[in-house]
């Protein structure tokens, strides 16, 4: 199984590859369905609202080491790193029997391992300090994650 970051890894290496080829070689061809196929892939997964698009691998590693804890599952796993919920919703969309297996405060602590570990940029990480279900200011760390172009 490949996360999203390490297929568009794969894509634009491909990608250079073949720009590589057709340059040294204009007799070169390539099948025309792959390439649309790799340039949709490439351009889906590079986007703003795609997770893979501001991952890297030491983000992943330490997303992944902090999730062993967890008992999650190898494509549950998968899941967490590839669509980078947000909310307690989405983690339960993600994980088997969520609330059979996950307490409110590990599944808070879940939202902030990926948050923190994987944030979006320009995105705020809110970790709840208390055990209140509500979300508001005073339960709550901000922790801001500055822009690619605030960096």
């Amino acid at each position: 199984m490949l996360s999203n970051y390490e297929v568009l890894a794969l894509l634009r290496e491909m990608d250079e590859k073949q720009r590589e080829q057709a340059n040294s070689n204009p007799n070169v061809k390539f099948a025309e369905n792959l390439k649309t196929i790799q340039f949709e892939v490439i351009q889906n997964l590079s986007s703003s609202e795609s997770p893979s698009s501001t991952q890297t691998p030491e983000q992943i590693e330490t997303t992944l080491t902090q999730l062993k804890n967890y008992n999650l599952t190898k494509s549950e796993k998968l899941q967490l790193i590839n669509l980078r919920p947000q909310s307690i919703a989405e983690l339960e969309l993600i994980i088997e029997d969520c609330e059979d297996r996950f307490g409110m405060d590990t599944l808070r602590e879940l939202i902030y391992i990926i948050g923190s570990n994987l944030p979006m940029p320009g995105q705020v990480v809110r970790r709840l300090e208390s055990g209140a279900d509500a979300l508001d200011d005073e339960s709550m760390t901000f922790i801001h994650y500055p822009s690619e172009h605030q960096l």
